[in-house]
């Protein structure tokens, strides 16, 4: 049970994918690792127009008694919120994959042994 245990735990609070290069599917973790830098990177750079537009408003109005939070209300969260779901899925598929893939490797090479 040493694989089943380990990767979808490396995969979980490590970073995704890292459970499937534990296990040796190796494309399929390189695939993961990749998926998670795009929307990694992709959501950084949401993050910093969303901030970006909060901000320049403000100073454009001049309007100091309007909250941040108020602000960000007003703003479209959609890409954020596809990014997090999509972030979130490829994590569940992680973790989930490199359990059932650790269990399998565990049960054969329980079977190999003598």
């Amino acid at each position: 049970m040493k694989k089943a245990f380990m990767s979808p735990l490396c995969s979980g609070l490590v970073i995704p994918g890292l459970g499937q290069i534990l296990n040796q599917q190796l494309k399929k973790g390189s695939c993961i690792l990749l998926l998670i830098l795009i929307l990694f990177v992709w959501g950084t750079i949401a993050l910093f127009n969303l901030f970006k537009s909060v901000f320049s408003i403000a100073q454009i109005t001049g309007n100091g008694g309007e909250s941040i939070i108020d602000r960000l209300r007003q703003q479209d969260l959609s890409t954020l919120l596809i990014i997090l779901g999509t972030f979130v899925a490829v994590w569940l598929y992680s973790v989930l994959d490199a359990f059932f893939t650790g269990r399998k490797i565990d049960r054969d090479s329980d079977l190999e042994r003598p």
